[in-house]
């Protein structure tokens, strides 16, 4: 998915034309204007996505109207934002969206506000987390894409997950979430 343009300048009256835009409730105001949807964007596969990319992944077929629930088997580049136990850690897909300077210039982004794409999923007791800090935090533990390569035990990274500010490449097997490499981004 893509974040949705700017609103544009205002125009003339669509009532002018005597067709309704796209946006514009056709009754006397007492409904709100529908959003644009947004354009998907790749689907959560096997395949791995860059750790910097630009586009929000997208799960076909995921019915988020059901609570939250664990995303497609694949890898998602996303952000673990939340610990609903010991065992089961919230995630959203992120993109990264760059800034002046070099390709790790920048910070990652969410869906949009009120954007209901997010899931769930329990953390395999024997996961993998490699992460960029090292396991306490204080070391830089990369790879020459910016991964993570110090593996760390489960509870760090659930201590982390809790901490809601761990963005990953996260592997998602059979409702469980089994690998989580951190992206390093200064």
């Amino acid at each position: 998915m893509t974040a949705p343009a700017s609103p544009a300048e205002p125009s003339a009256d669509p009532a002018a034309s005597g067709t309704p835009a796209a946006d514009t409730p056709t009754d006397s105001g007492t409904t709100a204007p529908t959003r644009k949807p947004v354009k998907a964007g790749p689907p959560i596969t096997d395949k791995t996505p860059a750790p910097f990319g630009g586009t929000l992944q997208s799960d076909p077929g995921h019915d988020f109207t059901k609570g939250l629930s664990p995303s497609s088997n694949g890898v998602v580049r996303g952000q673990l934002v939340a610990m609903h136990d010991e065992n089961v850690a919230e995630y959203r897909p992120v993109k990264f969206v760059k800034e002046y300077g070099g390709s790790t210039s920048g910070h990652f982004e969410g869906p949009p506000e009120g954007d209901v794409t997010a899931f769930a999923a329990p953390i395999a007791k024997n996961v993998v987390f490699l992460s960029a800090v090292g396991c306490d935090g204080k070391d830089q533990t990369i790879d020459s894409e910016y991964l993570g390569t110090q593996r760390c035990s489960r509870d760090k990274l659930v201590l982390r997950a809790d901490a809601g500010d761990l963005r990953a490449l996260i592997t998602v097997q059979g409702g469980q979430i089994v690998k989580v490499a951190e992206i390093y981004a200064a």
